[in-house]
């Protein structure tokens, strides 16, 4: 029989600590952004829902900088059931965004997920993750790009 030796790995108290800041980044943070409540009239934090729910728009501030996401976003990593259409770089507002544009399918029905990260400090930046049924793509996006453009962290 063959054993597997573990070793016992714990995190220093500076690891401990950026972890947990990390986490309250994630699912602490308010972010203001502009959306129109006429199409996404549900509301929870920092998500906003079409009333089908079929629809969505998603913020939050992640621990990283503008430059590892760039990275990141840049791989080809290849996920069951996910096309990536397109992604780069490009600027809403004023300011430098990335981009990712996927396709899945969810209960037969094609959707997209678009989702834009942007700079927020030096350590951190906002995704606003979206999805959308595909033929509603004109529709929506308009109202995905303002939320983008119009995104802050509430501090």
């Amino acid at each position: 029989m063959f054993g597997i030796a573990q070793e016992d790995k714990k995190l220093s108290a500076e690891d401990q600590e950026k972890m947990q800041k990390g986490m309250a980044m994630l699912f602490d943070s308010k972010i203001a952004m502009d959306i129109d409540a006429k199409v996404f009239p549900t509301n929870e934090g920092n998500t906003y829902f079409n009333e089908a729910q079929t629809a969505g728009i998603i913020g939050m501030l992640v621990p990283q900088t503008y430059e590892k996401l760039k990275a990141k976003m840049g791989e080809d990593v290849k996920k069951p059931g996910v096309t990536i259409i397109d992604k780069g770089e490009t600027t809403l507002g004023g300011e430098k965004v990335l981009f990712q544009k996927a396709k899945r399918e969810k209960d037969g029905q094609e959707v997209f997920v678009y989702v834009y990260c942007k700079k927020n400090d030096a350590e951190s930046c906002l995704m606003i993750t979206s999805f959308f049924e595909k033929e509603k793509e004109n529709e929506m996006k308009p109202h995905i790009e303002k939320a983008v453009a119009s995104a802050k962290l509430v501090k």
